[in-house]
Formats: structure tokens, sequence, C-alpha cells
């Protein structure tokens, strides 16, 4: 099979995205600046200064004036997106991406981006529940450790038939290290953190033990009806510990017996995919997603994703999402970049004999759609 004849299977392939988020709504996608879009900063001086300088930047307003039909340069970008329809925009894109099923997590912007009820007016749209998001709506209810975690139990248990996944962000406020505290470990975290909290406000799930105990009883719900849980890893915003982001933390729960048949998604990676791809081939319940590293990362950095996700990991195991949110741009430039990286990392493995040709065709499939179909019961 020819490199071309290869990239022509690709470019045809559906890909079920098992991970992104929700568009902004016209008004906020028009205020909304573009470099934000390309980077997990959020500090002025890095937007500003350093952001147009950066490769993944520099790559995609290339990108963008050849879909706009302008010149390559970020404000005839601006101007040229401005000009949009952007209803007709969204519907564009969101085709050409070749998304066949988008697994959305709602938990994030809530307020400030489409729900899943308006996304799937775009495209077929299934809901991931963020764990850290619901609970901390409960908190307030219970003020008993006890009473507390039987009350996230039974919110997962009623939430499921309308869910495809469980989503974590313990890597945010915790890490990945999770344990089994004691309730009364429990009931110390819950008194504090409302005793801190003004009443005012929902409580922000950022203690250890209550979060650890949060995260044991969702879980115990997902397992129960099938649910696959995602767990960030790897780079991510600022307030993250990257130290404490590392997969590898996750081992105590791929081994906890009474979690055993859990299946377990570790996203994004960067840049422990080799990491993630030595769990996913040790341990039944982990797969990996090369996400996020996809596009945001050079040319270079994807291809060589791709490559690091195979090294122990079965093709069976990894998964390619978006992660994309906000603007309809960054669906259809992290579709362009799976595809095409993907592509040449194939291409490359076919070369080097680890597949052949027809393998390689199989291998795209699973990757970019089949294992997330079987592994979520979806599309």
């Amino acid at each position: 099979m020819t490199p071309d004849a290869l990239a022509e299977h690709v470019a045809a392939l559906p890909i079920l995205d098992h991970h992104a988020h929700g568009l902004y709504p016209e008004a906020l996608w028009r205020a909304e600046p573009i470099e934000p879009y390309f980077t997990e900063s959020a500090d002025p001086e890095i937007l500003a200064r350093h952001v147009p300088h950066n490769l993944y930047f520099r790559r995609s307003i290339r990108h963008l004036a050849e879909l706009y039909g302008c010149d390559p340069t970020p404000d005839a970008v601006r101007t040229a997106r401005q000009a949009q329809d952007y209803p007709a925009l969204c519907a564009r894109l969101m085709r050409e991406t070749g998304i066949s099923l988008l697994l959305m997590d709602d938990g994030i912007w809530q307020g400030r981006l489409l729900t899943v009820e308006q996304m799937n007016a775009l495209l077929p749209t299934r809901r991931v529940a963020r764990i850290e998001a619901e609970a901390a709506a409960l908190l307030r209810e219970a003020p008993d450790a006890r009473v507390y975690l039987e009350r996230v139990e039974a919110h997962f248990d009623a939430l499921a038939p309308g869910l495809v996944a469980l989503k974590s962000i313990a890597a945010y406020r915790t890490g990945l290290d999770i344990t089994r505290p004691e309730l009364s470990e429990v009931q110390r975290d819950l008194d504090a953190l409302l005793r801190e909290t003004p009443e005012d406000r929902t409580p922000r799930l950022n203690r250890k033990a209550l979060l650890d105990a949060t995260l044991h009883a969702a879980l115990r719900a997902g397992l129960r009806h099938g649910l696959p849980i995602q767990f960030h890893t790897g780079y991510g915003d600022p307030d993250l510990d990257l130290r404490l982001a590392n997969p590898l933390h996750l081992r105590a729960l791929l081994e906890d017996p009474e979690l055993r048949g859990l299946h377990v998604v570790m996203l994004h990676g960067y840049p422990f995919i080799r990491e993630a791809g030595y769990l996913a081939s040790v341990y039944p319940g982990a797969w990996l997603d090369v996400g996020l590293t996809i596009p945001y990362t050079s040319t270079h950095g994807m291809v060589t994703a791709w490559h690091e996700s195979l090294h122990l990991s079965p093709i069976t195991k990894v998964l390619f999402s978006t992660d994309a949110q906000r603007t309809p741009e960054m669906f259809w430039l992290a579709a362009r970049a799976g595809r095409s990286t993907l592509t040449r990392a194939l291409g490359e493995t076919v070369e080097a004999g680890d597949l052949s040709p027809e393998e390689a065709r199989w291998a795209a499939r699973r990757l970019l759609h089949d294992n997330a179909a079987e592994l979520y019961k979806a599309d």
C-alpha cells in the first residue's frame, strides 16, 4: 500500500471523539481572542507575547488561512473569522471533521458553552458526567460523611442511564494516588471544607480524603452500570501539579479488587505517554488516549505520541480524542492533525516491519473509531 493510499484510507474513516467539550454560543465566540485556543496558560504575558510563537499556533494559522481563503497571518485569520456565518461555520467544520459521535464532558465552563442537547443538534452527542462537579452540589445536603457518600453513589446510579462514561479531574485537585481513607478522615475534610466555604458558594472538592472517598463512591456506581471512567493525566492548566498527574499513580486503583472490571481511560498523557502505554499493556482495565497531545504539540511530537502509545500497548487499547471546546476550529484542527500524524506514524510502522499494509489499515480504524465504540458501547 502506498503512502497516498494509506492517507486516503485514514481520511475516509469516521472518528469517535470520546472526549471533548461544548462550543461557545455566537456572542462569546465573536468576543473571544484566538490566542487562548492555542495554550493551556491563562497568563496575559504568555498569551500576548509568546503564544504567537509556539508551533501549534503558527501551523494552525496556515491551516485556518487555507480554510478561510485569506493570507496566512493572524490578523487576516481574525478578520476572516469575523466575516463567517457562525451557525453555518459550526455545521461545516463539524461535518468536515468526520466525527461520527461526540462524547462530551459538560462539567467545564457551565453556562458558557453549549449543552449536550445543543451540541447534539450539530452532530450525535452523548454525555460524560464530571464526578467533581456533580458531587460538589451534594456537599451541603449531607454534612454527615457517611450520608454524603451514600448520596454520591445513589446520585450516579440515577444518572447512569443517561451517561456513556464518568470523568475525574482529581489530577487537578489532589493527585492520582487515590486511596481508601477512613471515614473519620473524610468527616474531618468535609467539616473543614464546609466551614471554610461561604454559604453562597458551592464548595470545591479539593481535600484529599474527601475527594478520594467521593471517587470510590462514584466508581462503585459506574462499575455497576458498566460506565468507563476517564481520568485527566499529564499536562493541563497551570493549577495542575504535573508530578501528581502521572498515570502511574493509578496503579492502586487498577489493582483494587473491589473495582475489578472497571475500565479506566487515561486521557491526554503528555509527557507520560510511555507510562500510560505500560499500564495499558499490563492491566486489563487500562486504556490510553493521545488527545490534547494532538494537536497541541509539534508535528514531530504528535507522530511520536502515536508511536510511544504503541511501544507496549496493544493497538486495541489506544484511543484518539480532540479534547476540543469553544470554537469549531479546534475540532477541525484536531481531527486534521490526528489523521495526518496517524498516517505518518502507521506508514513508518509498516516501513519498520511491525505491521503489514493491511494491518495498518485495520489499526487506523481501531485507533480512530472502533476501540472507543467497543469500550463505551456507543455509536
